[in-house]
């Protein structure tokens, strides 16, 4: 196992077998080393591992069961998003692996470390990170395997690289199957990402499996997650009704058993569905609700901002619908949310009835459309794909208007085409 563990350091230091055996011993005996074909001496092994900065002498290899369940509990702790409790099994499991360097052990340590990271900070995983994971994966078991594809799906997921992160997602479910697990969250992550892709009943498929799981063991804000993701997707399929009557259902659970956090994504859902619905007193009335529930994660509170906007427009408040296009175009400028700053520029034109004019028509064509499809947002795509047809319409240019009308037409085959 030493071996393998030189190997591994060997490979995150960038060096060639020449470059570490060099004054020490042969290419060919350090080749076997690495491969725990033979056990060298304690003088090589302390030269090796002086070189790569590691312990390599009086070492214990053991696989301890103790603390393969305790880094699972860690990354269990990161799934249920229980901060304290991953903060006390981090440096539990970072004290236990001072004493003992099982390779097995040390990888799943550092994979289930990115894990903690990505949760607590939300965003991908850097690049020194990522390149030592990816280094490690060549040699690893298939439970390495397993969490490297959902924790790197989960990178790509916050990238907005949907075809990867599907790539990855599909593999830890195969990988799934070969391990003692059934994991709701493997199934969570292809819903989501299959939702965020328009493949609305492949999403409902896996949500609807995660749910499941998660009613068995009455993980709340997971069961919460699931819910939406159902109704975003019968919204998305026009079953505006039935997404209703899912989101009222989990707001029922929201009373009771989770944070005021997750009450707010519930109304503003139900506010983003009563937009649909056409029914803006009521959307309304959720989104306000959801405004005042404070939040750290500034672009959901931009996309609540947006739909105030969008219903004040609809209830002809212009003098609020003004106002919060200012509030909302601060946050997306601040924070670089090229999606927003689209988004309320188009409804600041559409408030001032200004559609029509050239410079918002070549924007909407050059610039808009072409950055909602590469940042992967459908929706918007759709919507305003729609939109610069009709426009074209108006101003009697029936054969471009035909040509954006059928891609909107067709933007769900569009989507498809790119994922797969």
């Amino acid at each position: 196992m030493k071996g393998s563990l030189i190997k591994q350091h060997r490979k995150f230091k960038n060096l060639t077998l020449e470059e570490l055996a060099s004054g020490i011993c042969s290419v060919s005996y350090l080749s076997k080393i690495e491969h725990d074909i033979i056990n060298a001496s304690d003088e090589i092994y302390r030269l090796l591992g002086e070189r790569l900065n590691i312990k390599l002498t009086d070492i214990n290899e053991e696989f301890d069961e103790k603390i393969h369940n305790a880094l699972l509990e860690w990354n269990q702790a990161a799934q249920m998003r229980d901060f304290p409790l991953m903060d006390e099994l981090y440096e539990d499991c970072k004290a236990s692996l001072e004493d003992n360097q099982n390779i097995e052990l040390v990888n799943l340590y550092q994979i289930i470390e990115v894990r903690h990271i990505m949760t607590k900070e939300r965003k991908p995983i850097d690049e020194k990170k990522l390149k030592e994971i990816r280094t490690t994966y060549e040699d690893a078991t298939n439970e390495y395997k397993f969490f490297f594809h959902k924790i790197v799906g989960v990178h790509h997921l916050f990238l907005g690289e949907l075809p990867q992160a599907l790539q990855h997602f599909n593999d830890t479910e195969k990988l799934m199957k070969k391990l003692p697990f059934d994991e709701g969250e493997v199934y969570l992550h292809l819903a989501l990402t299959y939702s965020k892709s328009r493949a609305y009943v492949e999403s409902n498929h896996y949500a609807f499996r995660a749910l499941d799981l998660y009613k068995s063991t009455l993980h709340y804000s997971r069961m919460v997650d699931s819910y939406i993701i159902i109704a975003i997707n019968y919204n998305s399929l026009g079953a505006l009704q039935i997404a209703e009557d899912y989101l009222l259902k989990v707001l029922k659970i929201a009373k009771y058993h989770l944070p005021i956090h997750e009450t707010r994504r519930i109304y503003h859902n139900l506010g983003s569905n009563y937009i649909n619905q056409e029914k803006y007193e009521q959307a309304y009335y959720y989104l306000q609700k959801a405004y005042d529930i404070e939040t750290k994660e500034t672009p959901f509170k931009a996309g609540t901002i947006y739909l105030l906007a969008l219903a004040s427009f609809h209830n002809g408040e212009k003098q609020l619908c003004e106002e919060y296009i200012q509030q909302g175009e601060n946050i997306a400028v601040e924070n670089n949310y090229l999606k927003y700053k689209h988004k309320f520029y188009i409804l600041k034109y559409m408030l001032n009835g200004k559609t029509l004019n050239e410079e918002f028509i070549k924007k909407l064509e050059d610039t808009i459309i072409p950055d909602f499809r590469r940042l992967n947002e459908y929706k918007d795509y759709k919507e305003f794909t729609e939109m610069l047809g009709n426009l074209f319409y108006e101003k009697r240019m029936y054969k471009k208007a035909a040509m954006y009308y059928k891609e909107s037409n067709n933007y769900r085959d569009t989507q498809k085409k790119d994922l797969l």
